[in-house]
């Protein structure tokens, strides 16, 4: 460790990009339970989609011939047909559902600004509400690095869940904003105005990949902000989400960088990640069992790698503005926030080297 000039306090070494990612990596390791119950609270939010398509699938299928056929294998033939003929969520039982054709057809979907059918829509609002729900929890118990009761992770879940909820009608029009004008603007406007007249078909792609890396960019930055807000709500324990916003406008602005550095490393691992899946993913001759058992997997180290992402911002806030125990696992107590545990434990601390140095009376 070394001291930051001016003050007796060591800087912790978490605070470069490499030793955040790792540290965060580390906490949502020694995690497990958080992982798996996010896991479980996935495939539940999923249950309900997956019962209605079971229940179309059998309505059309009955005992047919086709239904035989569909137990052995992917029939894109019928799947075209089902896909044509069934309404609402039926819709979306086409071939991109297979393996990793699902994560493309999602991102594709994400970029291109495509609208959702509206029971996919409502199962996504489910989960993002779920998720909204779960975040104070997890930033709580990642920032306090240190097992905490389920009491307690529901109680710091139904506190910051409404705080939330406040920060994304806040940060809500921004993100309006970007798909809403800066979409058709980069990818309408720019684009057609541009490839009007070009006959190279790699200069149109490689403008077109520029205006996704330019698209992209700015929803990072949007999403960076947002994600330091929660950081500074949850281990400050910020009640006003307007000052959790300009507080963390202004950790971002004195750091620049390393933020964004440490956003991208997190985005590399993610892609990685997702690299694997493109190899592991399974066709559609493969076994129920065995494609079920790899999709939970791979949902599984995405999910890791998303708890990772929030863990090495929450460890790279903490070793940039606070003590070096801080960031330490403190005594197993529940007080308001993972700030006011930290202080009090470095209190206690001090008490007790300060009774240590004490002389004691001699004995008669």
């Amino acid at each position: 460790m070394t001291s930051n000039p001016g003050t007796s306090e060591p800087r912790n070494p978490g605070t470069t990009i490499v030793g955040s990612f790792l540290e965060g990596w580390r906490r949502v390791i020694r995690a497990p339970f958080l992982a798996g119950g996010l896991l479980v609270a996935t495939l539940l939010c999923a249950l309900p989609a997956a019962t209605v398509m079971r229940s179309l699938i059998e309505s059309q299928l009955g005992s047919s011939l086709e239904a035989g056929r569909a137990l052995g294998g992917w029939n894109a033939g019928w799947a075209v047909e089902f896909s044509q003929q069934t309404p609402g969520l039926g819709r979306t039982f086409t071939h991109e559902i297979l393996g990793f054709g699902g994560t493309m057809a999602i991102a594709n979907a994400f970029v291109e600004n495509l609208a959702l059918n509206p029971a996919v829509a409502a199962t996504a609002a489910a989960y993002v509400t779920v998720w909204m729900f779960l975040s104070g929890g997890i930033l709580d118990r990642l920032a306090r690095g240190r097992p905490v009761r389920t009491a307690a992770f529901f109680s710091a879940c139904g506190v910051y869940f409404f705080r939330f909820v406040r920060l994304g009608v806040v940060i809500g029009p921004a993100y309006w904003a970007l798909f809403r004008w800066l979409h058709p603007y980069l990818f309408h406007t720019v684009y057609d105005r541009f490839t009007r007249d070009m006959t190279d078909e790699r200069s149109a792609i490689a403008l077109r990949s520029g205006l996704y890396a330019l698209f992209l960019g700015a929803l990072m930055i949007v999403s960076l902000v947002a994600d330091y807000a929660k950081v500074r709500a949850v281990v400050e324990d910020r009640r006003s989400m307007i000052g959790a916003l300009a507080a963390s406008l202004r950790f971002i602005r004195r750091r620049p960088i390393r933020a964004i550095g440490l956003y991208l490393l997190n985005a590399v691992a993610l892609l990685l990640i997702v690299r694997v899946w493109f190899d592991a993913a399974p066709a559609a001759s493969e076994s129920v069992w065995w494609a079920l058992l790899v999709t939970q997997v791979y949902l599984l180290f995405r999910l890791w790698a998303k708890l990772a992402f929030m863990a090495s911002e929450v460890v790279f806030f903490q070793g940039e503005l606070a003590h070096a125990g801080y960031t330490a696992a403190p005594v197993p107590i529940w007080p308001e926030s993972p700030a006011a545990e930290a202080i009090g434990n470095l209190s206690r601390l001090r008490q007790n080297d300060g009774d240590k140095e004490r002389p004691r009376p001699a004995r008669g």
